[in-house]
């Protein structure tokens, strides 16, 4: 193969692996999972494995369509490597941003068996014959075995499969970061934070903010940030105008976690807002990422901390119910004038 031919189906499998992503982040109405430090149920697995496995599959016969009415034949020479690249890039790339231990390898492996195999069998079948971009009446009426398909597809994808083996999973990659960070930022998180409850908001944030920004993109940005295309640095992503390192990233942000707390605090008690600490909770992540999905993550992954690493914590309903269960000194001292009073009357008489 043609060294050429290869930088151009290596650049096309890239291109797919960014498209498949961008399409997904985008279908999450339809029940598109995306990964994430959170253990979520997959509500629509047959929808998810179909469009992993076949999407590739389709990419190709849609390129080598273009390639044809483009009189670029070259290209689709061998084009099922795009997809074998494709998974290669992918593997690569979760490995290399630290994702490995998120990844489900028999779902993955499962992917790779079912795409390859599809796509070398599409491309000698139908893409090597120009004949399939015209199909015959014959072809057309195999759209009957395609309702087939979809009442097929439909029924698989009302299956709701248990998802404890994606909980154990992200359990252990949670346990994993959060004592990794313990390491490197424990005691400059414990001599910020003033609580253990923004002590386990501020992992909540960092480990989330080093998931979206792996170490490979940070190294990206640090270069981009010489030349001005870059405004947030280090592993919390702080806005910063002169360059900061991972620690002095987690030391600012961890700052202004805290100082947002007394903020969102007194917005919350001045509008009088309903749900106590979960509403100041969520004012201090928008005053840091004011994205909604950002603050659904984060906010999850913070209950997850509180109940694995700070047990001697409550929750905040526990909180709020105690709180409301407490009697006030207000209250009480009404009763014990009552009492005073009460007991000089009975003297006097």
């Amino acid at each position: 193969m043609e060294l050429n031919l290869i930088f151009a189906h290596f650049f096309l499998a890239v291109l797919l692996f960014f498209a498949l992503n961008w399409i997904g982040n985008h279908s999450i109405h339809a029940g598109y999972i995306r990964m994430s430090v959170l253990a979520k149920a997959d509500e629509a697995p047959a929808f998810n494995f179909l469009y992993r496995a076949f999407s590739p599959v389709a990419y190709i016969t849609v390129v080598s369509a273009i390639s044809y009415m483009l009189q670029q034949d070259w290209i689709v020479t061998d084009i099922y490597f795009v997809v074998v690249y494709y998974f290669v890039f992918r593997l690569v790339f979760n490995l290399a941003t630290g994702r490995g231990k998120l990844l489900n390898w028999v779902t993955q492996v499962a992917y790779v068996l079912v795409s390859i195999p599809m796509s070398y069998y599409v491309y000698d079948t139908l893409i090597v014959h120009k004949e399939f971009l015209f199909p015959t009446a014959k072809e057309l009426g195999s759209a009957v075995w395609l309702a087939i398909v979809a009442y097929t597809y439909h029924t698989f994808n009302s299956v709701k499969l248990s998802d404890e083996r994606t909980k154990a999973r992200k359990a252990n990659y949670l346990q994993d970061r959060y004592v990794t960070y313990e390491n490197l930022y424990g005691e400059i998180i414990e001599g910020i934070a003033e609580t253990k409850r923004q002590e386990a908001l501020i992992y909540a944030v960092l480990i989330v903010e080093a998931f979206n920004r792996p170490k490979l993109y940070r190294l990206i940005e640090n270069l981009l940030f010489y030349f001005g295309f870059a405004k947030t640095l280090g592993i919390m992503q702080v806005t910063t105008e002169r360059y900061i390192n991972d620690e002095e990233s987690v030391r600012l942000g961890a700052t202004k976690i805290v100082e947002d707390h007394l903020q969102a605090k007194l917005k919350v008690e001045a509008r009088r807002y309903p749900g106590g600490s979960w509403a100041i909770r969520r004012e201090v992540l928008e005053l840091y990422n004011p994205d909604g999905e950002y603050i659904r993550e984060v906010d999850g992954l913070y209950d997850e901390i509180v109940s694995q690493f700070y047990p001697e914590e409550k929750t905040d309903w526990e909180a709020e119910i105690e709180e409301s269960n407490r009697p006030r000194q207000n209250d009480e001292e009404p009763n014990k004038s009552s009492q005073r009073y009460a007991s000089e009357a009975g003297a006097s008489a």
